[in-house]
């Protein structure tokens, strides 16, 4: 469980951060699923037939970032809080016409 918690707050990919470690991805990835099966039983909404949905507040939720990039291909977009509702709508209206 520490080298899947330390995979996910290294930043790096499940690849590079095991060839890093020198760990098997396959390995990597059986550890995973046994935590998972492990704490899906211990799970309220995976013993209940009718789950309750739980309201998280939002102090605790996690924080949006300030920007967001999308990529696809050789094709980057950055949106910030800075870019105006305009720019952004004329951009996703072009991509739409050229299919991207």
């Amino acid at each position: 469980m520490q080298i899947i918690e330390q995979c996910q707050a290294s930043g790096l990919t499940t690849k590079d951060f095991c060839a890093q470690h020198g760990i098997k991805t396959k390995q990597y990835y059986y550890w995973q699923h046994k935590i998972r099966i492990h704490f899906a039983g211990e799970h309220p909404l995976a013993t209940t037939e009718n789950p309750t949905p739980t309201w998280v507040p939002l102090s605790s939720a996690t924080p949006v970032p300030d920007s967001i990039t999308v990529r696809y291909g050789a094709f980057s977009l950055e949106i910030t809080e800075h870019t105006s509702e305009s720019l952004l709508q004329k951009t996703l209206q072009l991509l739409q016409k050229i299919n991207v």
